[in-house]
């Protein structure tokens, strides 16, 4: 849980009340340089940092996904009340792993966003193959399966409007996501947050096999691209699909992904007239739309 320290000093002379609240420590994890989280995460700490946060950001000049060097730094963790992942089929050595099982461990709250269901990929007959899928499973509330193509319409689940993440949204039929849809295979006692429709590559229906199994796709497809958790621990969990670059421009999913942020600190989140700042990022270079 969040550390909180609140002193009330009454002064009767003045009628005056202070107190003063320890900001909660907020710690970004980027474990890939996919859809470019190297560029966003850092924004977007700053914007928590803005509206409350203390954060750290874990972002190295390499891509962790390709460098053996990994993650240094994560003992960090040991410090830190929220965890925010993006990070996508990490090979990172044992102890670097450690500091990540042991905050899982610890029932501390957990963000991931979009790869981080994928977010390990050690290879057959390694002793931690088992976060291959374990880490999106257990942690985040579902593993990756596979995506489709093009961009995903986004809709809010039925019933879900009040709930506190959807604060200051104005979420209409033109909200989308750049970013293609994510099939998900939901842990029990997740609550979906936001839907995504999208469409099989051609817009034809189609049977495919990938390392996660062998999937029967329909043209259009609607599956969650949000939701929350009380995960495998106990830590509050908000995770999404959402992550692409140009979701950080869209007022809409830059505040609810603020807002699942508050949720997951166990923080009361910004309201409706707080200003949200967006973020126009481009990418340093063109690539295959790939999982």
């Amino acid at each position: 849980m969040i550390k909180r320290f609140l002193l009330v000093v009454p002064l009767i002379a003045c009628g005056i009340l202070l107190s003063y609240a320890e900001k909660p420590h907020a710690l970004f994890v980027v474990g890939t340089h996919h859809y470019s989280p190297q560029k966003s995460m850092p924004m977007l700490a700053s914007e928590i940092e803005r509206l409350g946060f203390k954060t750290t950001v874990i972002n190295p000049d390499w891509d962790p996904e390709k460098d053996k060097r990994g993650l240094p730094g994560l003992e960090a963790l040991k410090k830190a009340d929220l965890a925010i992942f993006y990070t996508r089929f990490l090979k990172i050595d044992d102890l670097q792993l450690l500091h990540i099982t042991d905050y899982l461990k610890s029932g501390k709250p957990v963000v991931g966003f979009r790869t981080s269901t994928h977010g390990f990929n050690y290879p057959d007959e390694h002793p931690n193959k088992k976060w291959n899928d374990g880490f999106g499973r257990d942690a985040l509330g579902s593993p990756y399966r596979i995506h489709l193509s093009g961009p995903t319409r986004l809709k809010v689940e039925q019933g879900m409007k009040k709930h506190p993440i959807f604060t200051g949204i104005r979420a209409d039929d033109e909200w989308q996501s750049r970013g293609t849809l994510y099939l998900t295979k939901l842990e029990k006692g997740t609550t979906p947050l936001i839907l995504g429709i999208g469409h099989a590559r051609d817009k034809k229906a189609a049977v495919r096999t990938n390392q996660f199994g062998t999937h029967h796709l329909e043209s259009e497809m609607t599956d969650v691209v949000a939701w929350t958790w009380m995960n495998k621990w106990g830590g509050r969990t908000f995770s999404t699909s959402l992550g692409h670059l140009n979701d950080f421009a869209d007022p809409n999913s830059v505040r609810f992904i603020i807002n699942g942020i508050f949720w997951a600190a166990d923080q009361v989140v910004p309201s409706p007239d707080t200003r949200i700042n967006t973020f126009e990022i481009t990418s340093s270079k063109k690539k295959k739309k790939s999982k």
